[in-house]
């Protein structure tokens, strides 16, 4: 006999666990939807205990994670990887999973199979994917299979060439009206979200006016109805290129080299380990065992 999870179970933190139908309650309430990624365990606990709404595994990790210089080149199985481990460390947020570059673009039939990748063995409650155009088919066949997806329209980092580099995007009318029919077409193939990024505010304002599905925004304004940014660039651990909207709350990278080099200091000067940090032996029992030593 299995047991079925309950959506209504409330977590340890006195919260219920995110679902579609309270994200998209949220929006007609005018409730802002937080989201941030996380790319492992602690991470993930972050997240979980400050109360966001939805996690993202992001491609990101990429370069936050795994020091590539882009999104590439990450694989499958290492997003995989770090999904899983972030799913040990959640209980109420929304868990979705990057698909990364190459993993679905071939066909609705590959997009099928990596999407169920990451239901089945990261324990991911959605999953994302970038772009418009043949991204649409994707995405309506993932939904089809009984996967949520959340789209991603504006600036998509795995096919940034393309766009001419990492910029922001829809600031022609000719470009915003694309971004605008990928939006309408992700949301009639069944998206239950759609990810905005680098779009000038007033674009994605009128956009918005035309889709019923939550919109979550990273530079695309304040009017979209949730934020996400990187967990790194938010901590100020990441120390690559920081986009203008990515808001520093903290300078983490400081204070990490800062501690490590205290520590390597107290270690080259014998002031680590003091006797507070290292284990006691009856007298008895060492002469003893210095005896047997002979």
């Amino acid at each position: 006999m299995s047991a079925v999870p309950k959506a209504d179970q409330v977590t340890a933190q006195g919260r219920l666990p995110m679902t579609l139908p309270r994200l998209a309650e949220k929006k007609q309430l005018g409730e802002p939807i937080v989201m941030i990624t996380a790319y492992d365990y602690p991470s993930a606990e972050v997240a979980e205990a400050s109360g966001v709404d939805v996690v993202l595994v992001g491609d990101s990790a990429a370069m936050t994670v795994l020091g590539y210089p882009s999104t590439v080149p990450v694989s499958t199985d290492e997003l995989l990887m770090l999904a899983a481990a972030a799913r040990r460390g959640l209980r109420s947020p929304l868990l979705v999973g990057d698909l990364p570059f190459g993993s679905y673009e071939a066909s609705d039939e590959q997009a099928v199979a990596t999407a169920q990748r990451f239901v089945k063995e990261a324990g991911c409650d959605a999953v994302k994917l970038e772009g418009g155009g043949t991204s649409v088919s994707r995405a309506r066949a993932i939904a089809d299979a009984g996967i949520p997806v959340m789209g991603h329209v504006g600036l998509t980092p795995q096919t940034a060439t393309a766009l001419g580099g990492y910029r922001a995007q829809g600031r022609t009318a000719q470009r915003a009206a694309e971004v605008t029919r990928d939006a309408l077409a992700l949301q009639e193939a069944g998206c239950f979200s759609i990810v905005f990024e680098a779009i000038p505010a007033a674009v994605a304002a009128e956009i918005m006016t035309r889709l019923q599905i939550p919109v979550i925004g990273i530079g695309a304004g304040a009017d979209t109805d949730g934020q996400v940014l990187v967990f790194h660039d938010l901590l100020g651990i990441y120390e690559g290129h920081a986009p203008r909207f990515a808001k520093r709350y903290a300078e983490l990278k400081g204070q990490m080299v800062a501690a490590v080099a205290e520590y390597a200091d107290d270690v080259r000067q014998r002031r680590f380990p003091g006797p507070e940090h290292t284990y006691s032996i009856d007298p008895e029992e060492l002469a003893a065992f210095q005896a047997q030593l002979g």
